[in-house]
């Protein structure tokens, strides 16, 4: 009996392995790493700006600032406020700007892209500007919410936006998730 139940844990751990969780390249291009869905921030003890008004948002190409759920909803998650385009798009691509002001030192948010997007697509937060210094790229496959949090002290202004995707599907939703500003108490 007890090998039975060994056994039976055995091939229960096996299968449930076949089950493979999404991947982006690693940040030197080969080595594959698994995409987590959101990154806990550096610290526990931190000042905090939720990026919800135009104080801190500014449009660059058919995005908006919202906590409407209904334009904020995922295969798995509802994000409580959010950057997303405001119809389906003919052309993948996502631009805005986040303003921090210089007033913070690091970024977070989760990235997401809908199934219906052909191939992945790569996000650049870069400072000040579209051609300006890339901050942080990531790469979110169709479907996937990818986090990311990383340095920003002294951008007064940040680009995000994704590279153009054309006749790669109808993106219906392409979200920037609860996006925040922190620094470190």
């Amino acid at each position: 009996m007890r090998n039975f139940v060994v056994l039976g844990l055995v091939v229960f751990v096996l299968c449930s392995c076949t089950e493979l969780s999404p991947v982006t390249k690693g940040t030197d291009g080969t080595a594959p790493l698994a995409a987590p869905e959101s990154i806990k921030p550096v610290c526990d003890n931190r000042r905090v700006m939720q990026t919800r008004t135009r104080q801190h948002y500014e449009d660059y190409y058919g995005t908006m600032i919202t906590t409407d759920p209904s334009t904020l909803t995922t295969r798995k998650t509802v994000y409580r406020w959010g950057i997303t385009n405001q119809t389906p798009l003919d052309m993948a691509y996502f631009a805005a700007y986040v303003k921090p002001l210089g007033r913070f030192n690091r970024f977070n948010a989760k990235i997401y892209i809908d199934s219906n997007i052909k191939d992945s697509m790569t996000f650049f937060f870069r400072n000040g500007a579209r051609d300006g210094e890339v901050l942080k790229s990531v790469t979110v496959s169709p479907g996937q919410t990818v986090g990311v949090d990383f340095e920003i002290a002294g951008v007064k202004k940040m680009y995000v936006g994704s590279e153009l995707r054309i006749n790669h599907g109808r993106a219906t939703r392409l979200i920037i998730g609860e996006p925040e500003l922190y620094s470190c108490r």
